[in-house]
């Protein structure tokens, strides 16, 4: 990584040829730094209206190792928000679902990575809270968040120094790797180089802070680690283990039952913004900028935050800290959805994304807090809109053993996850059995007093599926409402041959013989339907009508309510 320019061969220049483009974060020698801000860009960019004066570290060093530049992408707004949409550039569209957000704050990067614009093969990203993580779950492609620090952020306009790093994005394991191999520090010759144990997060799951393409993605690292390291996996409760290590995170929590990744969550957004109105405070307050409203409320929100409040969660960080990294020490691996689930929809409402965001942030906190490398891993089915991240942490500075760890469990986790979702969509949304929909249309014209139209929606239906009680049944209850009793017999006879035990079909005959004047026929069926509901007022009531009609009532016999 250190060699020049001018340096030829494959071994020195291992990027080659390989195109990549740049999120408007990185200094790119003379051009003004946007950070996703028209108004930043007039006034707080670096180099004045000359621009930059050199390339951001990063950006040099992968141009020496033969890659090349083709372009600059977009950004949420300050670097501020992870759903994508820029109040003043628009949304980048999300080329794996177009109606679904393409997240943010790297959000042009992840979407020129995904649709492979102008031929790039990686986009360069930063990641402070999820900048890289979300956006690589919501537009199905691999991202990286390096560990704080492990890649230069000289030349990188900064939002929360301690919480900053760089990270990239790929369509394949191999190009992620191979950008590793150029921009991330050789490990320490102890560190290991293999995980040790796998350890799904079990917290990170749970029913509050997940949905069903989450949780199938848990389901589907399971199957996969089952395959190729069934000894060296396990589940744990992140929460329970802090509580028990942590005794000022214990206070913070306070007794409240799954609450350690909500406070993990409030600890970042306090620390975090903390940092970001020490940082751009100034200029906030002296250029008074015209922002979006979302970020305009998150940079007033930040400028009233309590400094004994931070003071206080600095110490709660360096604990949970120590704590992680004892957990991690040795080649452990956390697994644990990148995000809830799948993108949320384009423009939905200020409430609804911050809703959105407080569940993300309960999943992408445990990184961003302490400072840890995170792979999301991109999962997607046939057919099912929108792809869902599965998200690897290693231990500090161990960003090469986790690249490794990806490429390990990619293929197993990969293939099993299309089955999994679509079998547990399939269970919370069971295919309409066929003439559902025309049942429904009937039932509604039933309802209305188009008795004709029933019929024929009835009629429909028995077409597509004929083997239908319930279908044969309502259309009887049409043709009684048309007096054509001999019909409604008809139907009801044939109902119940199909389910001799149907109760409805019964009281419908009967209804149509006694009209008929068939009274004994109507009795019987009368008679059929109380042996299979004994309290069936209706029926006790026909019965007892039926007998005075043909002299055979007793005049003692429980007819229920009259």
């Amino acid at each position: 990584t250190t060699t020049t320019t001018t340096t030829t061969t494959t071994t020195h220049r291992p990027l080659k040829n390989v195109k990549f483009v740049v999120k408007d974060i990185f200094d790119i020698e003379g051009r003004r730094c946007g950070f996703g801000s028209p108004a930043f860009k007039r006034t707080g960019g670096k180099g004045g209206t000359a621009g930059a004066k050199r390339h951001a570290q990063c950006v040099r060093t992968l141009l020496e190792a033969g890659a090349s530049a083709v372009g600059m992408t977009t950004m949420d707004e300050l670097a501020y928000a992870i759903n994508g949409e820029n109040a003043h550039y628009g949304t980048p569209i999300n080329p794996r679902a177009r109606a679904l957000v393409p997240g943010g704050s790297s959000s042009g990067s992840a979407v020129a990575c995904a649709a492979a614009l102008r031929g790039c093969e990686f986009a360069l990203g930063t990641d402070t809270g999820g900048s890289v993580r979300v956006p690589a779950s919501y537009c199905g492609v691999y991202g990286i968040r390096t560990s704080h620090g492990s890649v230069s952020m000289r030349g990188v306009q900064a939002l929360a120094p301690s919480f900053d790093t760089v990270g990239w994005f790929a369509r394949s394991i191999d190009v992620l790797q191979r950008v590793g191999d150029v921009l991330l520090p050789e490990p320490d010759k102890h560190a290991p180089t293999e995980p040790s144990r796998w350890l799904l997060l079990e917290d990170a799951v749970s029913a509050k802070r997940s949905t069903p393409h989450s949780q199938c993605a848990a389901v589907a690292a399971v199957t996969a680690l089952h395959e190729i390291a069934p000894a060296d996996f396990k589940r744990m409760n992140l929460t329970e283990h802090l509580l028990v290590g942590c005794p000022k995170f214990r206070s913070l929590v306070n007794g409240r039952e799954d609450y350690g990744l909500d406070c993990l969550r409030e600890m970042v957004r306090v620390l975090m913004g903390a940092e970001i109105w020490e940082n751009l405070g100034k200029w906030y307050t002296e250029e008074k900028p015209k922002l979006g409203a979302a970020v305009k409320a998150r940079m007033e929100a930040a400028s009233k935050l309590d400094a004994d409040e931070v003071e206080r969660l600095k110490e709660v960080r360096e604990e949970v800290r120590e704590e992680v990294d004892r957990i991690l020490d040795g080649g452990a691996i956390f697994i644990l959805p990148t995000t809830p689930g799948k993108a949320p929809k384009r423009g939905q409402s200020d409430q609804a994304t911050e809703s959105w965001r407080r569940k993300c942030f309960e999943l992408l906190c445990i990184a961003s807090l302490c400072g840890l490398p995170q792979v999301s891993i991109p999962l997607e089915a046939p057919n099912i809109e929108g792809p869902q991240g599965l998200s690897l942490i290693a231990g500090y500075q161990m960003d090469k053993m986790l690249i490794g760890a990806a490429r390990q469990i990619v293929p197993a986790l990969v293939e099993a996850y299309p089955d999994i979702l679509e079998a547990e969509l399939e269970r919370l949304n069971p295919p309409e059995a066929p003439g559902e929909s025309e049942k429904t249309k009937g039932n509604e014209a039933l309802k209305q007093g188009k008795y004709q139209d029933a019929i024929e929606y009835y009629s429909v239906a028995i077409g597509k599926n004929p083997k239908s009680k319930i279908f044969v049944a309502n259309r009887a209850m049409a043709h009684l409402k048309l007096g054509n009793y001999q019909l409604a017999e008809d139907d009801c006879t044939e109902a119940i041959k199909l389910d001799a035990r149907y109760v409805k079909a019964y009281l419908r005959r009967a209804a149509a013989r006694s009209v008929a004047g068939n009274y004994l026929e109507a009795l019987m069926d009368y008679e059929e339907a109380l042996r299979f509901e004994p309290n069936n007022s209706d029926a006790k009531r026909e019965v007892y009508r039926m007998k005075k009609i043909i002299g055979m009532a007793d005049p003692g016999m429980d007819v229920g309510d009259m």
